[in-house]
């Protein structure tokens, strides 16, 4: 139950971290429109539109997984733990000694 409260906690400071650089990029390159030097102008369009992206692929990342984790319904099990299933394959047949 922690472990599941602690998931959702990340993935939702995550989400509203993404989302403030999200629109601290797109206010960056509106602000980028208002210089006068043409290289300062090119550096600041491309930062911001570098945040911009980082910002976003971490969103639909976030956004992605939290889909998947409300479609599961609980979290998976660890891999390292033991199934318990009945499995054809390891029931062997008996060996049968030829005369």
């Amino acid at each position: 139950m922690v472990k599941t409260l602690v998931w959702w906690t990340v993935a939702a400071a995550s989400a509203i971290l993404s989302i403030f650089f999200l629109f601290v990029g797109i206010s960056l390159c509106r602000a980028a429109y208002n210089l006068e030097h043409p290289y300062q102008f090119i550096l600041t369009f491309f930062s911001s539109n570098l945040i911009i992206l980082i910002s976003v692929a971490i969103l639909l990342g976030v956004v992605l997984r939290m889909i998947g984790r409300l479609r599961q319904g609980q979290s998976p099990a660890p891999a390292d733990s033991p199934r318990s299933t009945s499995d054809s394959s390891q029931q062997r047949p008996p060996v049968q000694k030829s005369p």
